[in-house]
């Protein structure tokens, strides 16, 4: 019997280990990409229209091109994570895609539920043009690859949104876009209303009346101690920010956590991606609402330093520039893949 066992044993952990999603780990390893891959990959997605991609990457790039974006269009219930990245509609009168996009965010800046939630139209011009310089930082390494192309393995570990874990971090990146602070575990953070939700007072009174707050709050500690996600994270080196944690955080901090290359194994315990990559983001919104703010607590409180002097662009910049230029190379890997290794 007990020849049986470890022999099942054995068994089991050699059809683990030659899992597809194990081998995958493997071979994106191999070519460089990092733990960090999802995340790096979700925050350059996340403001992408179809005119960015053929500017800098495929001017070929077709519309029906299985790269997801986040909806620029915040009303609740609204489809929050596009299948396709979409043509937003730039003024071709315009010789620049600064101009575009400077006219992208000014002739919408009056529209509530468009962009980023809490964001002044300042910021959401600074950040419009610091997601172009990353594109372009990318561009280079799209160019690359070009020239020596990946695997059709390594492409198809890394078009597998479900399995790398691309698709979760973006349906949680679209979330935090339009309820910043969503996901803090800090029934005091002040980030404004969910759009649609009865106003949140002290507690995250998500419930909308349906259920007791002080209840909610004791579900969600239980849920953060399952899970070990650390209140206190250590300070990242290069290539990272710190975590929206502080009260007195000084980095670009916007409405989602910064976290890249390898650093990301500095910031989150790997029980919680892996509980990531199985939430259910489907549903109606007031319900994902209640079950991201117990289940997918990360610390992170949104928007901590607004631009709105010289202080707040120093924090800003500083940010932009600390930047892992790693998490270019990966995003111009998964821009490669999508348009060039269709299943």
């Amino acid at each position: 019997m007990k020849v049986l066992m470890l022999l099942a044993l054995v068994l089991a952990t050699r059809a683990e280990e030659s899992s597809p999603e194990v081998q995958c780990k493997s071979v994106m390893e191999e070519a460089g990409l990092s733990r960090g891959f999802p995340i790096n990959v979700a925050h350059r997605l996340h403001s992408l229209t179809l005119e960015d991609l053929r500017y800098y990457f495929d001017p070929e790039a077709p519309e029906d091109n299985t790269i997801p974006t986040v909806n620029f269009n915040l009303t609740k219930n609204a489809q929050r994570v596009l299948p396709n990245t979409p043509l937003f509609g730039f003024d071709s009168d315009f010789a620049t895609q600064a101009m575009k996009h400077l006219d992208q965010v000014l002739r919408n800046m009056d529209k509530p539920n468009f962009g980023i939630t809490n964001y002044s139209v300042l910021e959401q011009i600074a950040h419009v043009t610091h997601m172009a310089e990353l594109w372009n930082s990318a561009k280079k390494y799209y160019e690359m690859l070009e020239e020596k192309a990946p695997s059709d393995e390594l492409c198809g570990c890394v078009n597998d949104m479900d399995e790398n874990g691309v698709l979760s971090e973006l349906e949680l990146l679209a979330l935090k876009i339009k309820y910043p602070g969503l996901t803090s575990g800090r029934p005091e953070v002040p980030y404004g209303q969910p759009k649609g939700l009865a106003p949140l007072k002290e507690a995250y009174d998500l419930n909308a009346g349906r259920a007791d707050p002080k209840v909610a709050r004791s579900r969600r500690s239980i849920r953060r101690d399952d899970l070990r996600v650390q209140r206190d994270f250590i300070p990242i080196r290069e290539g990272g920010l710190k975590p929206i944690i502080r009260p007195d955080a000084k980095a670009y901090e916007i409405s989602y956590t910064l976290a890249f290359g390898k650093e990301i194994e500095s910031l989150r315990p790997a029980e919680f991606e892996r509980h990531l990559r199985n939430f259910d983001f489907s549903g109606d919104e007031d319900d994902l609402l209640v079950r991201a703010v117990e289940e997918l607590q990360d610390g992170d409180q949104g928007l901590a330093k607004h631009l709105d002097g010289e202080e707040g662009w120093e924090s800003w910049r500083e940010g932009f520039k600390r930047m892992d230029d790693n998490g270019n190379f990966e995003f111009a890997m998964f821009i490669y893949c999508k348009l060039h290794h269709t299943d």
